[in-house]
């Protein structure tokens, strides 16, 4: 059976076939390895007799290894020579044969009416010739990799350069050796190298130089924060680190012309036994005298700042209308050739180059990263011009983007073969009153189809829209740090922001309206590039409801405090603050971590305030009352995981776990408020239920007329994502988790989280999933089937496989979800 003819014309439409076919192939890795060679497949390093702490990580030195074994993933799998493996190159080499005579062939017809066109006339254009398609093979074999086949070339390679490499880290004398061992599956070895390394080489002086008079006012400086250390090994990258120290140190002085040439080394064994005495140089400038035909020194100069002009232009400065301003004190003169106006305020903050002022290099890239972050500019340059008295003019030019853009986009929803559809109009505004304030505006609707939660699931007949919700959100963005600006070193960030955040949401259903009014501020902090800190000190949120009497008549009937507290007027007045480490590198095609945990705090200072000033409780819920409705009073923590896993170009495996826990406290503690309560399901989470369907733990409703929610929440995720075309994305997953309660509820009797029980309250779903990457957006279509579901009655098992065709039916139905983006 040829595997290649299998997958001939229908490769994009069965991964799944290929994906059983790499672990048919895994067992054969030696496929393409020749009776004369070897699979190179572990690589091992050892050092021997170390009796002392070393300068550099053993990794280091994996990283100059010549060659190296395939890649493996998932442990010790070989994916991708398990991929090149598919093919076969007698295959390929046919196929080659025949396309490439079908593109000869129709180059020779190209070739004879483009000669007819420059017979006519040789200004006409002409046609392209055609060229040859990679065959299936190929196009796999680009995705694979070829077997590492051990070679005593490379061996030796790499053996010269971890010498060299010991050599450089103040081991001069150090012995490399390798050696073979054979594995138990045919013609697979194992290639170890054994470094006896020599005595390493200290570092026994330091002596700094210099002649020039400004720099030596420095010297004591550089030499009290150098690295070099005596007494330690030497290691000549520290000359590196050293030299590009130095060379910052002065250009952030007034050195404006000063680099790293200037620094120089002398290094002296002097016949000490295993140390080095060193000399560390700077030199001055050398210039050629064309009088005397030899080179003489000049001193280095400090510059200072005279003034700063900043160049606000279109893309055509032509017939524009210039208006100049200026920050006399900080010499800043604006040339705006723009018809949009900016504050002055905000060139006087962003650039912290000022007149009078030595020039900083430090400062002039403060500036650029801080005129670049308020999203106000498409790009920014700054360079200087050197004029008279060792001065600089430092010259700005601005390229503003553009200030206002409207959007607007419907999604079409399915809940249960329930349809509806959704929809949002979005306005923002990047410089609302001209110092780079923002303003985002949207108003969201939808109209759905939804089961009154006073009919059962086989009862409810609906098939008019019979919910609506409606709402306005507002975000305003400050740039600076409101009320706390001049605190500590807050006024050197680099992108300090507030953000003002408020929504008016209304849900209208035939069981209840359901309103919602929402504040917050908060300020963002970006302590580095990769970390985030959100800290919102306010939040505030009401939520009215007014239940239809049926279903009041319904809720007082079930005689449940959980169900009575999420249908019941509240008030959340708290705070939010979370934690975010983002390691994504969109450049580079490399493992990353992504972190983000998110604290939540509400009605614990209102209700430690109304305990000591000994405020009446309402006698009717035992509880205090904030603007005269009970309060919401608890903690939330929540955690989200995540690993991005690269396996070739364009694909990747991301795995994600994610977890949280809200604990109710004493003024509302029957359960947290409904919008702050987990829940899984939705084309975000377990894919093969519906959102608010799973749960809690392995309770099942046959009516399904409460949403699922609960007070814990553990989640996890694998997504496998590939290229399909240059457009489509494929996507296989596997989702488990679920949610639980704290508590013992009369209702859900399975519900409440046991540690026991837990593992096999998880549900387990896997799918298959389409993404359409439209540039601006991604489309995503993601098709699921419950593989476990722990709702199932007691008599039977929860696996898909060990259930009969009418249990399949109901609790394993496919499940489809539309959503826009990845899932995480």
């Amino acid at each position: 059976m040829n595997i290649e003819r299998i997958l001939k014309y229908k490769f994009s439409n069965n991964f799944i076939l290929i994906i059983l076919l790499f672990f048919l192939n895994s067992c054969n890795l030696c496929k393409y390895v020749a009776d004369d060679e070897l699979l190179l497949r572990k690589e091992n390093i050892e050092i021997l007799d170390l009796n002392y702490s070393v300068n550099f990580q053993e990794e280091e030195l994996f990283e100059l290894l010549n060659q190296k074994p395939n890649l493996e993933i998932l442990s010790n799998y070989n994916f991708h020579l398990s991929l090149y493996n598919l093919t076969s190159q007698k295959r390929i080499d046919n196929k080659v044969i025949k396309k490439q005579s079908k593109i000869d062939i129709a180059n020779k017809k190209i070739n004879f009416k483009n000669e007819k066109i420059l017979s006519i006339d040789s200004t006409l254009p002409i046609k392209t010739l055609k060229t040859r398609k990679l065959v299936l093979g190929e196009r796999i074999r680009n995705k694979g990799e070829p077997p590492v086949i051990y070679s005593p070339l490379k061996t030796n390679r790499s053996k010269e350069q971890i010498k060299t490499f010991l050599f450089n880290k103040g081991f001069f004398n150090s012995t490399v050796l390798d050696s073979i061992f054979y594995l138990k599956k045919k013609k697979q070895i194992e290639l170890r190298y054994y470094i006896k390394l020599g005595n390493p080489t200290f570092l026994n002086s330091v002596e700094y130089k210099c002649d020039d008079e400004l720099i030596l006012n420095y010297l004591d400086t550089i030499e009290s924060t150098s690295s070099f250390k005596k007494g330690e090994i030497f290691d000549t990258d520290l000359l590196v680190f050293e030299r590009n120290r130095i060379n910052d140190f002065l250009r952030n002085r007034g050195f404006y012309f000063f680099n790293k040439e200037f620094i120089y080394f002398d290094i002296d064994s002097n016949n000490l036994s295993n140390c080095i005495d060193l000399t560390l140089g700077i030199q001055n400038y050398k210039k050629l005298d064309s009088t005397i035909n030899n080179f003489h020194e000049l001193n280095h100069k400090q510059f200072t700042i005279n003034k700063v002009n900043v160049y606000i232009k279109t893309n055509q400065n032509l017939g524009s209308n210039l208006s100049i301003d200026s920050i006399s004190k900080s010499g800043i003169y604006i040339y705006n050739y723009n018809p949009i106006s900016f504050k002055k305020k905000i060139f006087n903050k962003s650039i912290r180059l000022k007149k009078g002022d030595l020039y900083t290099n430090e400062l002039a890239q403060n500036s650029y990263k801080r005129l670049i972050s308020l999203g106000l500019f498409k790009y920014v340059t700054i360079s200087f011009d050197t004029i008279a008295n060792n001065s600089l003019n430092s010259n700005i030019e601005l390229a503003p983007s553009k200030v206002q853009n409207f959007s607007f986009s419907v999604d079409g929803t399915n809940k249960d073969r329930l349809l509806g559809v959704l929809g949002s109009l979005n306005y923002t505004h990047n410089n609302l009153f001209h110092g780079g304030e923002k303003l985002l505006l949207s108003l969201k609707g939808s109209f759905e189809i939804q089961m009154l939660l006073t009919e059962n699931r086989q009862s409810s007949s609906s098939i008019r829209p019979n919910t609506t919700e409606f709402g306005p959100e507002f975000h305003f963005i400050l740039p600076k740090y409101f009320l706390i600006n001049r605190l500590g070193g807050f006024k050197n960030h680099i992108n300090p922001l507030t953000e003002f955040t408020g929504a008016y949401n209304i849900q209208n259903r035939p069981d209840f309206y359901r309103k919602n009014q929402e504040l917050s501020f908060g300020w963002v902090f970006h302590e580095r590039k990769k970390i985030t800190w959100h800290i919102n000190p306010l939040l505030i949120s009401l939520v009215d409801f007014n239940l239809d009497s049926t279903f009041r008549s319904l809720i007082n009937t079930l005689d449940n405090e959980y169900i009575l507290a999420s249908f019941q007027d509240h008030v959340v007045a708290g705070g939010v603050f979370s934690f975010e480490f983002n390691g994504q590198d969109l450049n580079h095609n490399s493992n990353s971590f992504y972190l983000k945990s998110t604290f939540e705090s509400a009605g614990g200072s209102l209700f430690r305030f109304h305990e000591l000033s000994n405020k009446e409780k309402n006698i009717s819920s035992n509880s205090y009352d904030f603007l005269g409705i009970r309060y919401a009073h608890f903690q939330k923590l929540t955690l989200d995981l995540r690993y991005y896993q690269p396996i070739f170009d364009r694909s990747k495996i991301v795995y994600r776990l994610y977890s949280g826990i809200g604990i109710p406290r004493k003024n509302l503690i029957q359960a947290l408020p409904f919008e702050k309560s987990f829940f899984a399901g939705g084309s975000n989470s377990l894919r093969a239920w519906r959102a608010r369907s799973l749960g809690p733990g392995s309770f099942y409703d046959s009516n399904q007329r409460f949403d699922k929610i609960g007070d814990i929440k553990f989640e996890g995720n694998i997504e496998t994502r590939f290229p399909i075309t240059e457009l489509v994305e494929g996507a296989l997953f596997v989702d488990f988790g679920n949610v639980w309660l704290m508590g013992f509820d009369s209702l859900r009797p399975k519900g409440k989280f046991n540690w026991k029980t837990s593992i096999n309250d998880l549900a387990v779903g896997a799918g298959f999933g389409l993404r359409f990457n439209f540039e601006f957006f991604i489309l995503r279509a993601d098709l699921a089937i419950p593989i476990k579901n722990p709702s199932l009655p007691d008599n039977n098992n929860s696996w898909i496989f060990n259930s009969n065709r009418n249990l399949r039916k109901e609790f394993f139905p496919l499940q489809l979800n539309l959503g826009i983006g990845y899932p995480f």
